[in-house]
């Protein structure tokens, strides 16, 4: 029996529930959701240029982003001389969702508030200036594509505050929250742009400002699209929706596995979390169209991924092929996603049900810190970044354990 045997053994659904209600002590400690980000130092003026000449392979693009690397790895708490914490938009939304869950479990109100408390934080975070609401993150981002200003909204992170505004609406019967849901369909429709791939297919957009070919940012398009047409029976969205799902569909490499992205030769690779954020959306629009051509690519990418993207011992890797300068043993950002896609998966794929319930038992045993909050990574050599982050994995980890215990449920 291996230590994820071992540890599912020792973990029954009362450890499960303790371990979400010592998170939520230190989540109240902490800040309630105003963080650090692993972002903090790349957003500077100093990280946007070093890591700007990276990407343009200048020699000095090494060096200069040395000691930004460094300082992750052995002094993450150096930040706080720099920035300041912030509230993150997919961190605020996942928690919501984790207290809905709480919420739908044990029937207690207070778990309720806690999830329309941080909806009321969304909406104070909403970017303005498009055709409904939408969110981003508040740090520039430079990447392959160039620099992203903060405050450009991302189909990666809107999604999750669309499926808040709809628990809340169907947990208490408020119109104000359908409301909002429908003006974020708005947004995904018609403000994001449509790169033709086929004659009957296209990528969606990762936001307002590229014609980008990302697999999961269109997975997410596909899922609030799919959702909007039925709640709000608007024909155009389940157009879109099927062009989008017919890109991924399209794009199944014939082991099963999904590229990161097509447009750009450096994005051309496959991770473990991006590969459960395209499979994660198919699971929830499948239960939605319960179409048998979305049901294989489902079984087939999963295949994939539970043989590709986990080690001899069950536990995460964060590549198909580990990079020559991969520093991380262990992210638990993967962790997350994985229990999180098992717990939607446990109708479909019994296997992937019981693997995330030993996952969790393993980062529970191993990685719950004693203040209640988890590992950030773990990097070769045994070296732990404890430095909490609530955007990256503390939200990600909480949502993903409520998940796990409402399927137990």
């Amino acid at each position: 029996m291996n230590d994820l045997e071992l540890a599912s053994e020792t973990l029954a659904l009362p450890g499960l529930r303790a371990s979400v209600d010592k998170f939520i002590g230190w989540l109240e400690r902490y800040g309630d959701g105003l963080s650090h980000d692993p972002y903090d130092l790349w957003g500077t003026r100093y990280g946007l240029f070093s890591r700007r000449l990276y990407y343009a392979k200048n020699p000095l693009g090494v060096p200069l982003v040395a000691p930004l690397l460094l300082a992750e790895i052995l002094c993450p708490s150096v930040r706080g001389l720099f920035v300041g914490k912030q509230r993150y938009a997919t961190s605020d939304a996942q928690l919501a969702l984790a207290f809905l869950n709480l919420h739908t479990l044990t029937g207690e109100a207070r778990f309720l508030v806690r999830a329309e408390e941080f909806a009321a934080h969304l909406l104070r975070t909403n970017i303005p200036g498009y055709s409904g609401h939408c969110w981003g993150y508040p740090f520039d981002w430079q990447n392959n594509h160039g620099l992203w200003k903060r405050n450009t909204p991302f189909i990666t992170a809107t999604p999750y505050c669309f499926e808040v505004f709809l628990g809340l609406h169907d947990a208490t019967g408020e119109r104000r929250h359908l409301e909002v849901a429908e003006s974020i369909a708005r947004f995904v429709q018609n403000d994001l742009h449509d790169t033709p791939t086929s004659a009957d297919a296209a990528a969606g957009s990762y936001s307002p400002n590229d014609y980008s070919q990302v697999l999961n940012a269109s997975a997410y398009r596909v899922m609030v699209l799919s959702e909007a047409a039925r709640r709000f029976n608007e024909p155009r969205y389940a157009a879109t929706a099927q062009r989008n799902l017919n890109f991924i569909l399209q794009n199944q490499r014939a082991d099963g596995a999904w590229l990161y992205a097509l447009d750009h030769p450096s994005e051309r690779f496959i991770d473990h979390f991006h590969t459960c954020f395209v499979l994660k959306n198919l699971v929830k629009v499948n239960r939605l169209w319960n179409d048998a051509a979305i049901t294989q690519a489902i079984a087939k990418g999963y295949e994939y991924y539970r043989r590709e993207l986990f080690d001899a011992e069950g536990l995460p890797k964060s590549f198909t092929i580990q990079p020559r300068t991969q520093l991380v043993k262990l992210e638990m950002y993967n962790f997350a996603e994985a229990i999180t896609l098992g717990a939607l998966l446990r109708d479909t794929i019994p296997a992937a049900f019981a693997h995330a319930q030993q996952l969790a038992a393993w980062l529970v045993a191993k990685h719950q810190l004693a203040d209640g909050h988890f590992t950030t990574r773990v990097y070769r050599g045994g070296w732990r970044h404890t430095y909490p982050f609530v955007r990256w994995p503390q939200s990600q980890i909480f949502y993903a354990l409520t998940n796990l215990l409402k399927a137990e449920g």
